[in-house]
């Protein structure tokens, strides 16, 4: 019998890992395929989903094409997709950039890089998306790793308009080759100046990202374990933790914020900081929430940019989860005593969200403290975090200055920033800081 180490000393069967992907893909049965078999030599694939970016798509190959070989076959597959409400005109429009991504294939071969097309035309509206595009790619590219019997092989999550530094592939290569190392989002960075947008939108840019940069910083602090950026174009994985997580969700936005739901809290996840994501600052309306529609609502004075979430919420937080172990000890009906140790906002959200039920199916499926802990997570997690942070500041809470609150939260962590005067500065220190952090989350 052959096996297969995972995360940490787990080891899975080789019988267990097939029946995992063999019951994924009876379950999940590519609709679209690429019909060249896949080399056994295959060790990435790049998933690009490509809804009418014909002037981005190509600039993001040109970067991929420029990178540096790694040791394996690289496939990029690209998700021409259109809606069944979508014009004729629009469908005829993704038809041309497939002809023109074949014609780009030819003209430019690269020995060890393929890129595909898959033509996913007239979805259903109800999951027409990013997500649906996403998960159109992805399935496939499993049903490849599978066919060369490759559970470990990697997968990478791109957006048409995000192209890479040279050192991509061999940089994601080199941070597998960890075995403990299963999933991980890729650093990346927000061009803050140019010639390709107004300075109104690198000026919005560089807020968001500021405001990106600060969140993560302060959820780290709060010690919640399993805080993570969450951006589809900088997604990574390998097929078998896709596989365990159930696969990416058909949701037409926040697609990447559900899937990393479920994937980091399976282990052996990081952050790749060794080489970066460009992803774009463009305003967009295909979405409703995300850095398109931010850049968008602030250019349009609907919602402007620049505040961000009172640090006492974060404060909050921290309070809460130092405490968490203390729950195994209290019934549930006693959590409304025990929340006096908590703020009022807190105290206020757990008693008005159903938390005393959930504290119950947790300590009744809890037989330690790791266990609990983990339950614990999965349940107060980061969407409820996220509707934590929303509800303190409709009730209790004023969003305070981006600049302010990210400022003071650099300097508490003790780095010094005397010097810095502006939001640009400011995010370039928190980058910096950022690409230091090597943590990974192992369960």
């Amino acid at each position: 019998m052959t096996w297969l180490l995972l995360v940490r000393t787990i080891m899975i069967p080789e019988e267990k890992i097939k029946a995992l992907f063999d019951n994924y893909l009876e379950k999940h049965t590519p609709e679209y395929k690429v019909s060249t078999p896949p080399p056994v030599d295959l060790t990435q694939i790049v998933v690009i989903p490509s809804y009418r970016e014909k002037d981005y798509l190509f600039r993001t190959l040109d970067s991929l094409r420029a990178c540096q070989p790694p040791s394996g076959t690289v496939e990029v597959i690209v998700v021409l997709n259109t809606s069944e409400k979508d014009s004729p005109a629009i469908q005829e429009e993704q038809k041309q950039c497939q002809r023109a991504l074949s014609e780009y294939s030819q003209k430019y071969q690269v020995p060890w890089l393929q890129i595909y097309s898959l033509e996913a035309y007239q979805l259903r509206k109800k999951h027409f998306g990013a997500g649906m595009a996403r998960k159109i790619g992805l399935d496939e590219a499993i049903r490849r790793f599978h066919a060369i019997h490759r559970p470990n092989g990697i997968i990478s999550c791109l957006d048409a308009d995000s192209p890479v530094a040279p050192n991509y592939f061999t940089a994601i290569e080199e941070w597998y080759q960890t075995p403990e190392h299963q999933a991980a989002v890729i650093y990346f960075e927000h061009p803050l100046d140019g010639i390709h947008f107004p300075s109104e939108v690198y000026e919005a840019i560089t807020l968001y990202e500021l405001h990106l940069r600060y969140y993560l910083l302060a959820l780290k602090q709060t010690g919640f374990p399993y805080a993570s950026h969450t951006i589809g174009s900088c997604m990574s994985f390998r097929a078998i933790k896709y596989v365990q997580a159930g696969g990416m969700p058909r949701k037409q936005a926040g697609e990447d914020f559900y899937f990393l739901q479920k994937l980091i809290p399976l282990g052996g996840f990081g952050q790749i900081t060794t080489t970066t994501v460009y992803p774009s600052p463009r305003p967009s309306n295909r979405v409703v929430f995300g850095t398109g529609a931010s850049i968008r609502e602030h250019l349009n004075g609907t919602k402007k940019l620049g505040k961000t979430y009172n640090p006492e919420a974060f404060n909050d937080l921290h309070n809460f989860f130092s405490r968490a172990k203390e729950l195994r000890a209290i019934s549930p009906d006693k959590l409304e005593i025990w929340a006096y140790n908590l703020s009022g906002p807190l105290r206020s959200f757990l008693l008005n969200t159903n938390f005393e039920e959930e504290l119950s199916i947790i300590l009744t499926n809890s037989n330690s403290e790791k266990t609990f802990l983990k339950r614990f997570y999965a349940t107060f997690n980061s969407f409820r975090i996220v509707k934590y942070l929303n509800y303190s500041h409709e009730h209790f809470y004023a969003k305070t200055d981006v600049f302010e609150a990210a400022f003071t939260l650099m300097e508490s962590i003790g780095e010094e920033i005397s010097h810095i005067l502006d939001e640009k500065d400011l995010l370039l220190k928190y980058r910096e800081v950022e690409k230091r952090d090597n943590t990974i989350i192992l369960d």
